[in-house]
């Protein structure tokens, strides 16, 4: 007899839940996925296991919150564009996007308008798969020590298990933190070995995903409120965070979008130039 089990997973905030019964698993995990994040939810949002950050560390790095319901993370990659994940952005008013640059505390820094707002228009399918968006800002950002674009990599640059990241963000300390930091943190973690990932997230990770945290121990990755940051390395923004089984949790890594695989890659490239 096939056991039922209950999956948690965490999508800018959201923490979803299903039941679901191993001897369908093949056939029902990704559309059982691909329903789960669609309804509306209220969203919000920290790093686990990191300490406090600082801007000045993290330039690329900024928040915003769409409609005054949920909030997310992002990334400058030049003076007019920041790229975020396209769970954060699907059907967004520009007009509704509250983004700040340039402060520790996510409710300080600069607003910067948003002129408009781009998912892939393959995200979800399958599941989480393609999870990038870009925003393009009305005027261009004025750069400072606060406020700088990170880099990108080169398309098909790949991710080394063992080698590491650093996730900065102003979402949950834990799963079931209540409310969300005011100041930025940030985190150092190993890339997982491709093998344990897909363990990890069976059907769902697919060829655009790698993914971060220590996966026997856990303790440390991201959680609601940290998604569309970035994962840097190199002084690269190699990875997009997207989602997550819990937070911080053994046997369960943050998963982030590959921004070297060639759909995200020329995706952005379209969009931006870069």
């Amino acid at each position: 007899m096939f056991k039922v089990v209950t999956w948690f997973f965490i999508v800018c905030g959201v923490v979803n839940t299903f039941e679901l019964n191993f001897s369908t698993l093949s056939s029902s995990f990704s559309n059982a996925l691909n329903w789960v994040v669609r309804p509306d939810y209220t969203y919000d949002g920290r790093i686990v296991g990191g300490q406090e950050a600082n801007i000045e560390d993290h330039p690329y790095q900024v928040s915003f919150v769409v409609n005054n319901s949920y909030f997310c993370g992002g990334f400058i990659v030049s003076e007019r564009y920041i790229v975020t994940a396209a769970h954060c952005a699907q059907k967004v008013d520009p007009a509704t996007v509250v983004l700040r640059a340039g402060s520790s505390f996510r409710k300080n820094g600069t607003v910067i308008p948003i002129a408009t707002v781009t998912p892939h228009p393959q995200y979800d399918s399958p599941a989480f798969d393609k999870d990038v968006a870009v925003m393009k800002t009305v005027d261009p950002i004025e750069f400072s020590e606060a406020v700088q674009p990170i880099s990108l990599p080169w398309k098909n640059r790949r991710m080394i298990g063992g080698t590491e990241i650093v996730v900065s963000g102003w979402g949950r300390l834990k799963q079931d933190a209540k409310g969300i930091p005011e100041r930025l943190y940030d985190v150092q973690i190993p890339v997982v070995y491709r093998a344990e990932c897909q363990a990890a997230y069976i059907t769902v990770l697919t060829e655009n995903e790698f993914c971060g945290g220590n996966f026997f121990l856990g303790g440390q990755g991201t959680c609601q409120g940290d998604s569309g940051g970035a994962a840097i390395q190199d002084g690269m923004a190699v990875g997009i965070v997207s989602f997550g089984r819990g937070c911080g949790q053994r046997l369960a890594p943050s998963v982030f979008a590959d921004v070297a695989a060639p759909t995200i890659r020329n995706f952005i490239r379209e969009h931006t130039g870069l």
